[in-house]
């Protein structure tokens, strides 16, 4: 009997496109995703040119989505992809779990958003829900989403979450990175992200100036 071919068994299998430049990482959601029933990991590349190729070539049924590539982003992949094959899936897995990456995702035909800091069973959720027709997000990545939708107050960092908040507060307080995400109990890479959605949010360049610019708008009492 002739042997199936690749996207023959990404149909039937569901098949699942990682697409991930970091090769360890990589490695990690392949071996978590192919130890599932009716999974089955089609391939690994780790460009958006590949992810494009690949999608066309092995049409798998899932795409899972770094946003962060060498030669552009996830959200631009994910647009082509769903212009070209409405029928795959795809979900994005970041670092940037921000409103703005959130509803760039959204936007381009993500049906999934999961960040890369999240349990391996959260991400393999994900999968099984976008195939039975689902859009899976986070219950506190949603509250990013509705705050970045909202429309943007006239007060500098108006915007800012209460966790971003939280950080800054803890920032003026002189707190390194490792004793914010001590304190608050998140994770380093967490602590990093809403550091740049601070610095970003108040047009700053650097986390003092952050503290200065909050201080300046009431955001925080200055120290």
């Amino acid at each position: 009997m002739a042997k199936r071919g690749a996207s023959q068994d990404a149909r039937e299998a569901h098949g699942v496109l990682i697409v991930e430049d970091q090769q360890v990482f990589a490695e990690l959601l392949r071996r978590a995703i192919d130890g599932e029933d009716e999974l089955n990991v089609v391939a690994i590349v780790g460009t958006v040119r590949d992810a494009l190729k690949s999608s066309l070539e092995l049409r798998p049924r899932v795409v899972v989505m770094d946003y962060a590539l060498p030669d552009g982003t996830g959200v631009e992949a994910a647009k082509q992809i769903k212009s070209e094959q409405p029928d795959i899936d795809v979900i994005m897995l970041t670092g940037f779990s921000s409103g703005s990456v959130l509803a760039e995702a959204l936007e381009a035909g993500c049906s999934g958003f999961v960040p890369k800091e999240a349990h391996y069973s959260e991400l393999i959720a994900a999968v099984r829900g976008v195939i039975a027709g689902q859009v899976r997000v986070a219950p506190y990545l949603l509250a990013e989403l509705v705050t970045y939708l909202r429309p943007h107050p006239d007060v500098l960092g108006g915007d800012l979450t209460p966790r971003e908040i939280e950080v800054l507060h803890c920032l003026a307080d002189g707190r390194s990175t490792d004793e914010i995400a001590s304190e608050l109990f998140l994770s380093i890479h967490t602590v990093r992200n809403h550091i740049a959605n601070i610095l970003s949010k108040l047009q700053a360049s650097s986390r003092l100036a952050a503290v200065a610019i909050a201080a300046r708008n009431g955001l925080i009492f200055a120290h």
